[in-house]
């Protein structure tokens, strides 16, 4: 009987360590997820090189940004790319001959989360995030109105999203699936099942 009880007492103890490990190896390869705004300067940026190349080889440019009050902070981000492909913005009312007009609009910005699901039997709950920017923009030597509609789509831990989300910024949230009733139920119900069963074991082992 002592020999049952050393080998139990060992199958607890590795057991223990074992989850012990994964707990440690998830928390080491835990990465900081982007923040939704961040995605958003990301498709901005995307959106700007859509701009510039059919701008073509414009030094000049009057250019017009409509982007509202919700999204004029990305509105050095369009400059900033214009300035470093090395054009150079003139004034609204310029009598520059040279310049180009153009105009750059910005639609929308949405925020979408999926239903969550889970890592495992034990592990976290997980959303697929998506970060959509639309708009358009205009250029007078083209006279035609480019559209534009950007997608990026990531997964990241439902922990995170209160984080990644910008208070300020409206846009940059959205609404989160509630987790699925059952597999939050199943995960104590595994757990008690599991602990009362090595109870179980412990004391038919004793009794032997």
């Amino acid at each position: 009987m002592k020999n049952k009880l050393n080998y139990l007492n060992i199958t607890i103890s590795k057991t223990i360590w074992f989850v012990f490990l994964c707990i440690l190896v998830h928390s080491s390869v835990y990465t900081q997820t982007t923040s939704n705004i961040e995605k958003f300067y990301t498709l901005v940026d995307s959106a700007s090189n859509l701009f510039i190349n059919d701008i073509g080889d414009v030094k000049k440019i009057n250019l017009e940004l409509n982007l509202g009050t919700e999204y004029s902070l990305f509105a050095n981000k369009v400059r900033g790319k214009l300035i470093k492909r090395g054009v150079e913005i003139v004034p609204k009312n310029s009598s520059d001959g040279n310049s180009e007009t153009a105009s750059f609009v910005i639609d929308n910005c949405n925020v979408n989360y999926t239903e969550p699901y889970r890592d495992g039997w034990f592990g976290d709950f997980y959303t697929n995030r998506q970060v959509s920017l639309s708009g358009n923009y205009y250029i007078s030597s083209n006279q035609i109105v480019q559209k534009f509609n950007l997608t990026e789509v990531d997964t990241i831990n439902i922990e995170d999203v209160e984080r990644i989300e910008d208070r300020s910024y409206p846009f940059t949230q959205g609404e989160l699936p509630p987790e699925p009733f059952f597999a939050s139920l199943l995960e104590p119900v595994v757990a008690i099942t599991a602990a009362a069963t090595i109870i179980v074991l412990f004391f038919s082992v004793r009794s032997k």
